[in-house]
């Protein structure tokens, strides 16, 4: 009977073991060898990128392979991987994550995830294996190639900087083939889809829109904002204008359904596929005995600037009924198709990467360091695995802080939700973005020219919230006993008089604006609110859509947006009058602050002499540094509070 594998310590902590399948058929036991390498003068090789699934089955109901002729136990994800990935007649050389790392020993694991970023980026392919094959898997690959044909068809006369944009797709798509869609009894304007929908065909620039830019102003921008990083994306969703129409007909469902299956595979949530998949040289997606270049796989993403049409176009499909789970799938695959944030910054990557999932709730930050910009390279944590999550959040939290001079992490605090695991400032990352939380408030009007064409997300986009409530006043920020306490410049100007209930149980347009309006009511007849002259429907719809941006000719109305922005939200009334919104855990009493460096008002808790974090909060005419006015920089309102 064979003896269990033992790992040798690596002879160098740059060193790094390779694995070679040997060759067999399928069903034959698999036999494998293992040797360490230098990483600067290793051989060829290819990288495996996986999910590595469930582990708590007990040893001897798992798979094995033999290594070196010795018994080494794996899981069915990889079992099934090897099988496909090994060859008839030939050896192949892969580095394995699971088999090629002693996972067991902690200084090994710190020093070879460390050293895992140049692993990816030497391996001559990154092989991303999803599964086996199923009854639609191969029809989702078919549908993704297709648009990728199509859309290179319909790039090929674009050009961007110099590049053809239709000449950066592989063979694997050959010139591009054009999808027809001339039958109009099938087109997306269909009954099928919602009747309502309008169809307008815009120019590539409507000029009122534009603020009286120039044209010359206008090109300076697209320029500029081409070389910007940051993890909110603001393009103008125009599916009216864009080249994959003909995949949204009705014909088209069984394909779409197809496509949701595929991406509902473990792989496209975990998030150490980022960093595997962005560092690759070259890349390609296995399921079964099947594959689909990873350039292929982009190219089909491509309609990111529609997506948030593409909601109001299945409305009416048996697709509407889960399509906040459709967002979401979409959403982690369109994100990794196009590698927009690699080399950015620390807390953008962070933020991009929150609803992924890790087996081990330290490599929500560990397994992201490999991708961030050069700017960090002599300040970024070491991968420590001694340290408990709590501490690596922590460090991470204060670190983003200080490097990158701004306390807008603290709009992904855990505030009260942390239950005194972490300090109400620290993010947790381990929970899901809005789980607890309500989505960013996201002023695109203030970010963005309007701008309407097919690509129009890849040719102008913005970063940033587009709030300023601090105006241009930087952080001054001390951490206190063992970085639980953040000291910060703040002016503590207002406190909640009145908070709505809970619109959780009844999240309707009609329902959040009658509660509104009846708070309103109320705070008139008790005075809250005696000085202030009527409140028009138009001033309270600009409070509940947090200032929202909404064009008359977007499929995206008034009700809608609303009905976004409330979610896990109240609308409450201030002492001062002030109209606002907040997160749903805000109260009576709770106090409103202006934090410099931090570009949103803060609801904050007070809790003895220190205050808790609740989190950030909409005020009309508080939301672009109207705050110094009142309280200038130099004034006596300024003070140092501490969070804990």
């Amino acid at each position: 009977m064979p003896q269990p594998y033992i790992f040798s310590d690596l002879k160098a902590p740059k060193n790094f073991r390779l694995l070679t399948i040997l060759p067999g058929i399928y069903n034959e036991p698999l036999q494998c060898t293992i040797f360490e390498c230098q990483l600067q003068d290793s051989s060829s090789y290819e990288a495996l990128s996986y999910a590595w699934g469930a582990s708590g089955a007990p040893d001897e109901h798992r798979p094995t392979i033999s290594l070196n002729k010795q018994e080494f136990i794996i899981s069915s994800t990889l079992e099934q991987a090897l099988r496909r990935l090994r060859r008839l007649d030939t050896e192949r050389v892969m580095w394995i994550d699971r088999v090629c790392i002693n996972q067991d020993n902690i200084n090994e694991r710190n020093t070879q995830v460390t050293i895992m970023p140049d692993i990816y980026r030497g391996a001559v392919r990154v092989i991303a294996w999803i599964g086996e094959r199923s009854d639609d898997s191969d029809r989702a690959l078919s549908f993704l190639k297709e648009m990728a044909m199509h859309h290179k068809y319909t790039m090929r006369h674009w050009w961007r900087n110099g590049v053809r944009l239709g000449s950066d797709t592989s063979s694997e798509c050959g010139e591009g083939t054009r999808a027809d869609y001339t039958n109009e009894a099938d087109d997306v304007s269909s009954s099928g889809f919602a009747d309502d929908v309008p169809q307008p065909r815009l120019s590539a620039f409507e000029k009122k829109e534009m603020k009286d830019m120039s044209w010359s102003d206008i090109w300076k921008k697209i320029q500029h904002n081409q070389t910007q990083q940051g993890h909110i994306l603001t393009g103008c969703p125009v599916l009216y204008d864009c080249s994959y129409i003909p995949f949204f007909k009705n014909s088209r469902q069984p394909d779409w359904e197809a496509v949701d299956n595929l991406l509902a595979r473990l792989w496209w949530s975990r998030t150490w596929v980022v960093q595997e998949i962005w560092l690759a040289k070259d890349a390609i997606l296995l399921c079964g005995d099947s594959s689909l270049k990873w350039k292929t796989f982009t190219k089909a993403m491509e309609y990111q600037e529609a997506w948030d049409d593409m909601g109001c176009l299945v409305r009416g499909t048996k697709r509407w009924e889960i399509w906040s789970t459709l967002k979401s799938r979409y959403g982690l695959a369109i994100h990794i198709s196009q590698k927009r944030l690699l080399g950015s910054r620390l807390s953008d990557i962070l933020w991009n990467t929150w609803d992924r999932d890790v087996t081990d709730p330290r490599d929500k930050v560990f397994a992201i360091l490999g991708l961030v910009g050069e700017s960090y390279n002599a300040t970024l944590p070491n991968i420590d695995y001694s340290k408990s999550t709590e501490q690596v959040y922590q460090e991470v939290a204060s670190l983003i802080i200080t490097k990158e001079n701004s306390l807008d992490i603290l709009l992904a605090a855990s505030g009260l939700a942390s239950g005194g695991k972490l300090p109400s400032w620290v993010p947790d990352w381990r929970r899901r973005a809005n789980e607890y939380r309500p989505a960013l408030f996201i002023n695109a009007s203030l970010m963005r020219i309007q701008c309407y064409h097919s690509g129009s997300a890849n040719a102008v986009y913005f970063h940033g919230h587009g709030y300023s409530a601090s105006g241009a006043m930087e952080p001054q920020v001390i951490f206190h006993d063992n970085l639980t306490v953040l000291q910060v410049r703040a002016v503590v100007f207002d406190t909640i008089a009145e908070v709505s209930t809970d619109f959780d149980g009844g999240l309707s347009a009609a329902n959040i604006t009658e509660h509104a309006q009846t708070l309103i009511r109320n705070s008139h007849t008790s005075g809250a609110l005696s000085s202030k002259s009527a409140i028009s429907d138009g001033e309270l719809t600009k409070v509940l859509t947090a200032g929202s941006f909404i064009h008359n000719r977007s499929l995206r109305n008034a009700n809608m947006v609303i009905e976004n922005v409330m979610k896990l939200r109240r609308f409450f009334i201030t002492n001062g009058g002030h109209l606002a919104i907040g997160p749903s855990r805000v109260q009576v009493g709770d106090v409103i602050s202006i934090i410099a460096g931090c570009n949103f008002p803060m609801v904050l808790r007070a809790v003895g002499s220190y205050f808790n974090l609740v989190g950030e909060a909409y005020i009309q005419n508080h939301m672009t540094g109207e705050i110094l006015e009142h309280y200038p920089v130099e004034s006596a309102s300024w003070v140092d509070i501490c969070i804990t």
